[in-house]
């Protein structure tokens, strides 16, 4: 610190010069324009940005609480639908809805293996269209979803080759 002030001692040694020399309304000018940018910077500088990031807090907060709230005056709802939901809907055979949704599609599946984490699923040759039709059938009629899917380009435009694993 001490380093700092010798360097710095010159220069506030001239501006005490100069503000001294100034008529006593300039000074008054001075220090009221001073004064004016001081607050200037600590508004923008250090106010604004607190204030700023109070407000966002704030709103993500009551938005938290709100969805709480929702979630909260839903969860016995919730609970109901998807006990009935799984009381209701029988258990079906993952391979066997997969292979004959496929062939409902057109789809000609080439290997359909049951896995521990769901049902694996080879297709050689297939339109890039046709492939995302049947997967959304699969997703909205029979409540399978994507585990894992792999799409490889083939040497035919918009055909594509697919390795993916569906499970419910």
């Amino acid at each position: 610190m001490g380093k700092l002030t010798d360097a710095l001692a010159p220069y506030l040694e001239r501006l005490r010069d100069y503000y001294s020399q100034l008529s006593s309304r300039d000074q008054r000018a001075l220090l009221a324009l001073s004064i004016f940018f001081t607050v200037l910077f600590v508004y923008f500088a250090i106010w604004h940005p607190i204030a700023s990031w109070s407000t966002k807090q704030r709103d993500d907060y009551l938005y938290e609480k709100e969805t709480q709230a929702l979630m909260v005056a839903n969860q016995a709802r919730a609970r109901s639908v998807v006990t009935t939901s799984s009381q209701s809907a029988p258990t079906k055979d993952a391979a066997s809805v997969i292979a004959s949704s496929g062939k409902r599609s057109g789809l000609t599946l080439t290997r359909v293996q049951p896995a521990r984490q769901g049902v694996s699923v080879w297709i050689d040759e297939v339109p890039y269209q046709k492939l995302l039709g049947w997967l959304i059938d699969m997703n909205e009629k029979e409540h399978l979803q994507i585990r894992q899917i792999r799409i490889d380009r083939t040497e035919q435009d918009g055909v594509v080759k697919v390795f993916m694993r569906l499970s419910y």
